[in-house]
């Protein structure tokens, strides 16, 4: 008999008790058994620090609105597993990931099995899954964002048409390095043979070793702010207007519906990407990219999910997406009273992730998302002492207390930040999406 649903995801959410483990033989060994599905399929592929994930989600767009069939694979996800996985803007649905995961299992178990391989993790046997959808869904391309770092990442397997790196900066630090030049050696190793790569204007130090590598590989590298680049016309709380000159089009007045400057580098690396298309036989035009980049969507940034009061959703869990998500809210709501609802998690630079943010907010409500590594209130709770007076300081132990706090304690013409971490923001969207159908009801 078929699992259900909720017992195929609890299935899979089980396999986190394997960790994580760095490295291409099990995800090889996985692929192999259902004849590499992943060396079938036209990829796009991924990587960064901060942006891959709306870098992905604007290629995404594009080349739907090309007319292309075309998966999306991202993680995490906000508010259900199955945004994971999306074709043309539609998730996988349940009976799917239920009967992926049935042929996958034995599989599971075989390379368990196996000399030499280990069991499989949960982003080992969820890519492999996502490889195997994708081809047998027969889409056109497949966008994959690399879960962790790049070399030894699941999603390293795959031979892509283009390879994709959005902005290097530090994080999981205690797995890639703990300098730039040893990061971006990690993520720049998606950079294949022969293969072109879009980059982001990157530190001195981390460009130095994406140009040696493309050197190495023989790859063209297209650099942002040199090959490509983008003007500012207007930046707003619903998105940003600018013109585009690129590597094969010149565009003006483009919008794109995400807040903040730092979006129009990600949404030029995903035009340039799709450029890129045209020299292996795929036609994606000048209105393709004007349609896809403006009906992009990449919910959890800079998300305006409620006007009055304002309720901002933005998982910054890295001090350069705190330090990018302060600068936007300073420059699209300034001399606004900003109450902040912080979780923010144990395995991230927490304490830099605070020092970031809480100075410029008036006052903070501090809560846990439900997850094994969210930071305590109490560590929270002294760091935050040092930026902000007591009495600004609240505290909550679930994510839907600390929003109802900051109902209660807002005016109608204050803004509401809920930051610090993914699964926070998931948890901040899961409550609204509930109080939504509660209100339809």
């Amino acid at each position: 008999m078929k699992n259900s649903y909720k017992e195929a995801i609890k299935y899979i959410y089980n396999l986190n008790k394997y960790g994580i483990k760095l490295g291409l033989k099990n995800i090889t060994c996985l692929l192999s058994l259902f004849d590499n599905p992943h060396l079938k399929v036209n990829i796009i592929h991924v990587a960064g620090t901060n942006g891959k994930g709306s870098a992905s989600a604007i290629t995404h767009s594009i080349l739907q609105n090309a007319g292309f069939k075309v998966g999306l694979y991202t993680s995490p996800h906000l508010v259900s597993f199955q945004e994971r996985m999306v074709i043309n803007g539609e998730y996988i649905t349940p009976e799917e990931v239920c009967s992926l995961l049935d042929r996958l299992k034995p599989a599971i178990n075989k390379v368990a099995h196996t000399r030499g391989c280990q069991h499989p993790t949960f982003f080992e046997v969820i890519t492999t899954m996502a490889f195997l959808y994708f081809y047998e869904k027969k889409v056109d391309f497949a966008v994959m964002e690399v879960g962790l770092g790049g070399r030894m990442d699941a999603t390293n397997v795959s031979q892509p048409l283009v390879s994709v790196i959005t902005h290097i900066d530090f994080d999981h630090m205690d797995r890639l390095g703990n300098t730039l030049a040893e990061i971006a050696g990690e993520k720049g190793a998606i950079i294949k043979q022969n293969t072109p790569v879009v980059s982001a204007d990157q530190f001195p130090e981390a460009q130095e070793v994406i140009k040696k590598i493309a050197r190495e590989k023989k790859s063209p590298l297209y650099t942002y702010g040199e090959e490509f680049n983008t003007t500012l016309i207007s930046s707003q709380l619903k998105g940003n207007y600018f013109n585009y000159r690129g590597i094969y089009n010149r565009i003006n007045n483009l919008y794109v519906p995400l807040a903040g400057e730092f979006q129009l580098e990600n949404t030029s690396l995903a035009i340039a990407a799709t450029e890129l298309l045209n020299d292996n036989g795929f036609m994606v035009t000048e209105d393709d990219i004007i349609r896809g980049v403006s009906n992009s969507r990449w919910p959890g940034r800079f998300e305006i999910i409620s006007e009055k009061p304002l309720v901002i959703l933005d998982g910054a869990h890295n001090p350069n997406g705190a330090k990018q998500f302060i600068l936007n809210l300073k420059k699209l709501v300034p001399d606004k009273k900003i109450i902040a609802v912080l979780g923010v998690f144990q395995d991230k630079d927490y304490m830099a992730i605070l020092k970031t943010i809480v100075p410029h907010v008036n006052q903070v409500i501090l809560t846990m998302a439900d997850n094994p590594r969210a930071t305590p209130i109490k560590i929270l709770a002294e760091e935050v002492k040092n930026y902000i007076d007591d009495v600004n300081i609240f505290e909550t132990r679930k994510v839907s207390a600390a929003i109802k706090k900051a109902f209660q304690i807002a005016r109608q013409d204050d803004v509401i930040c809920i930051t610090g971490s993914l699964y926070t923001v998931g948890e901040a969207k899961t409550y609204f999406l509930e109080e939504k159908n509660l209100k339809k009801g």
